[in-house]
């Protein structure tokens, strides 16, 4: 029996630096994050060119960091390969992620797996440690992978290959939380506290679900009209006009000259949180009835949303079907599961190992199932 794949895995797609040690494609024996959210609150979003810098100076350090713990000094010498997220992402932060895990790769004389990072949320239901020791998911099955730049409903087989069923057309889920909660007065990253806001109300102002438009696609989703629907809500309530609320900037502006009142503020989290989560259910609903036998997988920094989850949970136990979700630290970006998704490519022989020598291409657009860019 050959001794299990241990990779060390690195992953800086956006704005959180993280490296991890996974052992066959699921334990995880170490891991660092770090995240650049305070920082990126001062401007309300992720600034490309600062996020770069700021991987230039974490991923090594990280790196560093845990080869030198306990853990790192007793498995460093059984590294087998070194796992990084080259798509999609932001194009400087990925070049700094690449440059870094190739070039300790290249030192050691270690091959390299490019990685996508969508998968990678994906196969984070596959993690564990000592701390969670949750039911293995298998294949075939329907994947959910919903973030704050993705949002998208797969097939994947028993051989791991996918097929893309439907996803969004315009906003991606944790996206639409993110603005909406700024027009309410909420901090960034404003998808978790939106969900923490939705929970202290009491009663709803309007009764009907924020409109979620349908698509020529069935799998597809839009999220643009509760964006809009939840902007009109937020004018009204802060006795603003509300038949038209313009460009974004201008919005933010008279929001912040009338603020919405606390109350009506928590009726807004509510009435959107339950509009979104509608209707990725249903779309994932649909997607468990036309593939019977497949299990459900949910992956992404919005899986950690309770209403989510528990809607999730409530389909799959209606259609008898096993549900695997990440924990909470798993579902938002980071090493660990770009480790368990470098695992998954090679069993699987959807990639083969390549020389850190020859260089890394990266891509801002690489689709999830697709073969590596090259």
């Amino acid at each position: 029996m050959s001794k299990p794949r241990l990779i060390l895995a690195v992953e800086s797609s956006c704005d959180e630096s993280a490296v991890a040690l996974v052992r066959e494609g699921g334990e995880v024996l170490a891991e660092r994050v770090a995240s650049q959210s305070d920082l990126h609150a001062i401007s309300g979003g992720v600034i490309p060119e600062v996020a770069a810098r700021e991987h230039h100076l974490w991923v090594p350090r990280l790196l560093d960091e845990m080869l030198r713990s306990d853990v790192g000094r007793t498995y460093a010498a059984e590294i087998d390969a070194v796992g990084v997220t080259t798509g999609p992402g932001l194009i400087g932060s990925l070049l700094v992620g690449a440059g870094v895990a190739a070039a300790w790769a290249w030192g050691r004389g270690l091959p390299i797996v490019p990685v996508n990072h969508l998968e990678g949320h994906f196969r984070a239901a596959w993690l564990r440690d000592s701390a969670f020791a949750g039911v293995r998911p298998q294949l075939p099955a329907i994947g959910l992978v919903v973030s704050g730049g993705h949002t998208l409903i797969v097939h994947v087989g028993s051989d791991g290959v996918s097929e893309r069923l439907g996803g969004t057309i315009d906003d991606a889920a944790g996206e639409a939380f993110d603005k909406i909660a700024r027009l309410i007065g909420l901090p960034y990253p404003g998808g978790a506290a939106l969900s923490a806001l939705a929970k202290t109300a009491t009663q709803r102002t309007r009764r009907d679900r924020l409109p979620v438009a349908r698509t020529e696609r069935e799998y597809d989703l839009s999220f643009s009209g509760v964006k809009t629907a939840a902007a009109r809500m937020a004018l009204a309530a802060a006795g603003a006009p509300s038949s038209e609320p313009g460009r974004a900037t201008a919005l933010q502006a008279a929001l912040r000259q009338r603020p919405v009142p606390p109350a009506a503020a928590a009726e807004i989290a509510a009435a959107a949180e339950e509009a979104i989560v509608a209707a990725l259910v249903e779309r994932v609903e649909s997607a468990l009835v036309a593939y019977p036998g497949t299990g459900l997988v949910v992956g992404g920094g919005v899986a950690a949303n309770g209403p989510l989850r528990a809607g999730l949970a409530a389909v799959a136990k209606r259609h008898q079907r096993p549900l695997s979700v990440p924990p909470a630290r798993w579902c938002t970006d980071n090493a660990a599961m770009i480790g368990a998704a470098a695992h998954a490519a090679l069993s699987e022989g959807r990639v083969t190992l390549q020389d850190p020598g020859r260089g890394l291409k990266v891509s801002a657009a690489w689709p999830f199932g697709a073969e590596v860019p090259s």
